[in-house]
């Protein structure tokens, strides 16, 4: 139960400890009061450091912590309060468990009982234990009194051990390596009040950052390049391309602030796999994991394997660009990496040049030759055709189509594509009669 109520102070009274007592808890329980109306689950660490070296002899030791305990105590070790003191394990893992889970623990706070020991030797259960310290009057630096404090009476506990009554706020989780030896679990994310406390999180930020980023230079690639025509598929990939730059920015803010609550990143992770759902006819918003502050690792992994399956599934295509590079004047070379391409596949070359349309539906057939890189050259020297090529007045619907941009089928049969097939290399030769050409390979998959 809180105490809210303030001191009534009025002259002549008689002051005893009580009266300070209740001063004290009235200011703790406003500050408890208001963080947790405004905030979601206002607990967890803000930092951490744990000794790995320690951990391999089979003991737990703190290097730093800071955070808040569920009821609003806070602690900041080593600076303000005591390092606990560190734990061996050994006999604490049981061999038929996986892991185990190391907790920071204090006991509560009772309403009318003993809370804090005045002597080292009754500290048992008592949440604070009373120590000397001499201080100075702040205004002049003299004046040396010994004031006793309350020392928090932290202490380490892994799961596999009762606790009682007593307030536990999960740090890490211990695992055996392959080599059977102690190690920290770096999966694993315990209650956080700020996102930066989590070295796993803020990676998971980074990776996903870096995803978002290589997608949204990806469709941007090809955005708009159809001019006023857009296809299902690109109009599709618009819409991609706005969930995923409204997520980036976003997600950028938080990964450089550190201080955002968990529950603020859950949230904008959550908007972003909504949004991709609605590329996907088997996922529903409604299937999406719930925010779970005691369970941040499951949540978030889920989250996150949502979103980078969706990313990779979405806006499926069936057509392939294959990159064609300058070779030295009028000649185009490029290499079939994908062994989809070679199977039942329609290829079409794409042409654009400063010509009218009619114009360069017809020349293209004549001048341009489509073989391999070594044979194209020959091809060019003894005059002779290459792959033969036929206009398509009505491009596949793969191919997000551009506006004064002529299509051709190529055909797959001859010496030329069977040695296309075997060296996976092409070569295209556009004279200078097509003038500033612009050439592409697209291969339209059977679906």
């Amino acid at each position: 139960m809180k105490l809210l109520s303030r001191v009534v102070w009025s002259e002549g009274m008689y002051l005893g400890p009580h009266h300070f007592q209740v001063q004290s808890r009235y200011f703790e329980d406003s500050i408890q009061f208001a963080t947790s109306s405004l905030w979601f689950a206002g607990y967890g660490l803000a930092g951490l450091e744990l000794d790995a070296d320690a951990l391999h002899n089979g003991t737990v030791s703190l290097l730093h912590a800071r955070g808040i305990f569920s009821d609003g105590l806070i602690f900041n070790m080593p600076e303000s309060d005591a390092m606990p003191e560190p734990r061996a394990i050994a006999d604490l893992f049981p061999p038929t468990r996986d892991g185990i889970i190391v907790m920071l623990a204090i006991p509560p706070r009772k309403p009318n009982g003993f809370n804090c020991a005045l002597e080292p030797g009754g500290a048992a259960e008592a949440r604070f234990v009373a120590e000397a310290r001499v201080l100075h009057d702040e205004n002049t630096g003299l004046d040396e009194r010994s004031v006793r404090l309350g020392r928090k009476n932290v202490r380490l506990l892994v799961d596999t051990e009762p606790s009682g009554d007593w307030l536990t706020l999960p740090i890490a989780r211990v695992v055996r390596d392959g080599s059977g030896h102690f190690a920290y679990d770096v999966n694993f994310v315990p209650p956080v009040v700020q996102t930066g406390a989590s070295v796993r999180l803020m990676l998971l930020v980074q990776r996903l950052i870096e995803i978002l980023d290589e997608k949204s230079a990806g469709i941007a690639r090809n955005a708009g390049k159809s001019g006023m025509e857009f296809s299902t598929r690109e109009i599709a990939n618009f819409w991609l391309l706005h969930a995923v730059n409204s997520a980036l920015a976003p997600l950028r803010h938080l990964i450089i602030t550190k201080r955002g609550h968990p529950e603020e990143l859950f949230l904008e992770l959550s908007r972003l796999a909504g949004a991709l759902c609605t590329f996907s006819l088997d996922s529903h918003p409604r299937d999406l994991p719930l925010y779970e502050h005691q369970n941040l690792s499951e949540c978030f992994g889920r989250l996150d394997t949502h979103i980078r399956a969706h990313l990779e599934t979405i806006v499926p295509t069936n057509c392939i660009s294959i990159p064609l590079q300058a070779a030295g004047d009028y000649f185009y070379e490029g290499e079939v990496t994908d062994q989809r391409c070679l199977g039942r596949s329609r290829w079409v070359l794409a042409v654009r040049a400063n010509l009218g349309d009619a114009e360069l539906m017809v020349r293209v057939p004549q001048l341009v030759k489509v073989c391999t890189p070594p044979f194209v050259r020959e091809l060019v020297k003894r005059a002779l055709p290459g792959m033969a090529l036929t206009h398509l007045a009505v491009p596949p619907q793969a191919i997000s189509t551009r506006v004064e941009t002529q299509y051709y089928g190529i055909s797959r049969s001859g010496p030329c594509w069977d040695h296309l097939a075997q060296t996976r290399r092409i070569g295209v030769y556009v004279p200078g009669d097509l003038p500033n050409p612009e050439v592409e390979i697209l291969v339209v998959l059977d679906s």
